[in-house]
């Protein structure tokens, strides 16, 4: 009897482990799905950015045309509204370039390499780094929509 309790403790240790090594491949798995919820969120919004920045460059083109014409006065506040233009277009095309970046040096292929704790820390990391691309390509985004929808 004492032989069957050990072999049945034994038999529970050892899918205990294979269980516990399948939840650490669980939950890197997860993970990395986190992230990529997050990078499928942000890049329908590219098409957006390479629009905008589109309309932000015929709204400059304008204003061009418009200081030719205009008194002093308006001079200036065309001026200032192209300054915010420029901004706001440079917001946008640094967005697009945080994305692009991160999709360059994002190594999902590494994952398999490291232990589940380092493959874990490598997925946060790159879950702050997408959630922070996320809220500047929003930030940008919103201000120039903003910006133009007063137009």
């Amino acid at each position: 009897m004492n032989q069957r309790f050990l072999a049945f403790a034994g038999l529970l240790i050892a899918s205990g482990q294979f269980y516990a090594c399948k939840s650490a491949e669980d939950t890197v798995k997860e993970a990395e799905n986190e992230v990529f919820a997050i990078h499928d969120q942000i890049m329908p919004k590219i098409d957006d950015i390479m629009k905008l920045r589109k309309q932000l460059n015929q709204h400059i083109t304008s204003l061009d045309s418009l200081k030719d014409n205009g008194s002093a006065s308006a001079t200036l506040r065309t001026d200032e509204e192209r300054e915010q233009a420029y901004r706001i277009r440079t917001n946008l095309t640094i967005a697009d370039s945080l994305m692009m970046d991160w999709m360059g040096r994002y190594n999902g292929d590494t994952l398999t390499k490291l232990s589940s704790d380092d493959a874990l820390r490598y997925l946060n990391g790159q879950k702050e780094q997408i959630t922070d691309v996320k809220t500047k390509v929003n930030t940008s985004i919103e201000q120039a929509r903003q910006f133009l929808g007063k137009k």
